[in-house]
């Protein structure tokens, strides 16, 4: 059962890539996919927090929400070949949307 509970809004990527079980390699090569099609990784959760030319450099951070979203919308291998198939892939995702949350620290 799918039931995710990230207990900060934005996440690292190490965070991120340890909660959902996908390597490092994995999230590169989706990006770089992404990125080759004209999208913006923004897209996929990725926020850039600073300047990455600084001394400090920049923040990578991810909508772990966000980017589950992504990964059920555009990753999924089995896409509905009919009516019912695509009836059923929404239930799936909304599914997935309700128990997906970020845990309250109060």
């Amino acid at each position: 059962m799918l039931h995710y509970h990230f207990d900060k809004k934005l996440v690292s990527t190490e965070e991120l890539l340890k909660e959902l079980s996908i390597p490092i390699s994995q999230l590169d090569f989706w990006k770089t996919e992404w990125r080759k099609k004209g999208n913006d990784c923004y897209d996929m959760g990725l926020r850039l927090i600073g300047n990455k030319k600084s001394a400090k450099g920049g923040i990578a951070l991810w909508d772990p929400i966000q980017f589950t979203n992504w990964i059920a919308l555009n990753k999924l291998k089995n896409k509905p070949k009919d009516t019912l198939e695509k009836i059923d892939q929404d239930k799936l995702l909304v599914f997935v949307k309700k128990h997906i949350e970020v845990k309250n620290e109060d």
